[in-house]
């Protein structure tokens, strides 16, 4: 449990989220920049709020001036910030040699794709990412990947849980055909491994495992 340890992610953290008889292969927690990069999508919403209380200010019946938008927008993003700090506290990304798990949220969810249903990692490209050498991952999943509160993801596993079996590799090509993967096949954007380092190893990490276990 050493690498999960030096992780940042508890045991008692992955306890959740892992069965015991998984094998863990991997556990990522984002990067502090995750705080700055994903408040920054506030951006947007919060000068709105000050342009329009700075517009209206200039009506003098209404007693608000120039320095009470600049502390409304202030306000919006202090806010933003601190429910973003309380996510990347919560957040981990786990690999294991059945699924990919994450675990997020300020109330934690816990998602989970079984290995067999990955068709693929993608690297979505953000700038504010770039800025701080961080980058994410994006999973595309099949359609039984789940999404649970994290108290409950025990009781609510069962059989149901147990990796799917793969298509016959014997499977005549006109049948193929007929059930072509991309119809099955979303990108779980509850998934993603947001703002993480050295993006290109974990991916490769990932699909290693996907190659190896699925």
């Amino acid at each position: 449990m050493s690498d999960t340890m030096a992780a940042g992610a508890s045991v008692r953290e992955l306890a959740a989220v892992v069965d015991e008889d998984e094998t863990i292969l991997l556990v990522v927690r984002p990067a502090p920049w995750f705080i700055v990069a994903t408040s920054a999508r506030a951006l947007p919403a919060a000068a709105a709020a000050g342009g329009v209380l700075a517009l209206a200010s200039l009506d003098p019946s209404i007693p608000w001036d120039l320095s009470g938008s600049l502390l409304a927008f202030a306000a919006i993003m202090a806010a933003r910030a601190m429910w973003q700090s309380a996510d990347w506290f919560s957040r981990v990304y786990v690999l294991t040699d059945r699924r990919i798990v994450v675990r997020r949220g300020v109330l934690p969810e816990v998602s989970e794709c079984p290995l067999a249903e990955v068709a693929g990692i993608g690297q979505p490209q953000r700038w504010i990412e770039r800025l701080g050498k961080t980058g994410s991952l994006a999973v595309l999943c099949g359609p039984s990947r789940r999404t649970r509160r994290a108290w409950r993801l025990k009781q609510a596993k069962s059989v149901d849980n147990v990796l799917p079996a793969r298509p016959s590799q014997t499977a005549p090509s006109s049948a193929a055909s007929k059930t072509p993967l991309q119809h099955r096949v979303r990108v779980a954007t509850e998934l993603e491994w947001s703002v993480i380092r050295t993006p290109e190893s974990v991916r490769q990490t990932i699909l290693q495992a996907v190659t190896r276990y699925r």
